[in-house]
This record gives C-alpha cells, sequence and structure tokens, in this order.
C-alpha cells in the first residue's frame, strides 16, 4: 500500500516555492523586538518553513503530525534510494549484489519495510 502511494506521489508535481507557501497569520500578539527573541522567531520560522515544504513532499504528509511525518520522510527517501539502485541496475546484464537478473527483480510494500524480490532469494531493505 505504501509502495502504491510512493509510486503515484512520485509521479505527481509538487510546487515547493517559499514563496507560495502561505505563513500562519499572527492576530493581536504583541512582538518583542529583543534581539534574542527576534533571532529565536526567525530561527522558528525557517524550521517551520522547511517541515511546510517538507509535508508537500512526503505522500499523505499534510494529514500527519510532524513527528510522524518525519518517520513517512525517511522511509520515503529510503525507498527513493532503493528505487534508484533498482533503476541503475536495470541497465546492468544483472545485480552485482544480488547476482540475479534484473528484469526478474521487484519490490514489495510489507509493513512499513520494502522487499527486494528477484529469482528464490529475498533480500529486505
Amino acid at each position: 500500500m505504501k509502495e502504491m502511494m510512493f509510486k503515484i506521489a512520485a509521479m505527481q508535481s509538487v510546487d515547493i516555492d517559499p514563496a507560495t507557501i502561505r505563513r500562519p497569520r499572527r492576530c493581536n500578539v504583541r512582538i518583542s523586538d529583543d534581539p534574542q527573541s527576534v533571532a529565536a522567531r526567525h530561527r522558528r520560522e525557517r524550521i517551520s518553513e522547511k517541515i511546510r515544504i517538507l509535508q508537500r513532499l512526503v505522500p499523505g504528509g499534510t494529514k500527519m503530525d510532524t513527528a510522524y511525518m518525519l518517520d513517512e520522510a525517511i522511509r520515503y527517501v529510503k525507498f527513493l534510494k532503493r528505487q534508484i539502485r533498482v533503476l541503475q541496475a536495470n541497465h546492468l546484464p544483472s545485480t552485482p549484489y544480488l547476482g540475479i537478473p534484473t528484469q526478474d527483480l521487484t519490490v514489495k510494500a510489507v509493513g512499513t519495510s520494502y522487499l527486494f524480490e528477484g529469482g528464490n532469494p529475498r533480500f529486505e531493505c
């Protein structure tokens, strides 16, 4: 299920331009002009902006809390790295680290991990 969701998300375009990400409005809040407070607020705003961008990139990220979204982002990046390895291996006659023909190589989602299957062996990443 997650693999299918990841593949669908990989095909969709994502607008990550910081100018298009709306910031939450602050109403009736007195903003301190203390330099340390200003620097801390600026740092928090930059972190929040990057989190909002990451939420757009992770499939379903806008519907998750931040901690779970970061976990999913880690899984998604690992999945994409494995996909790159598989696609790069498809240009070779066989995968050197698995010793199996690449046309038999498939990726299956099992729970929260992904299994590379090909021929008889089964490899978990």
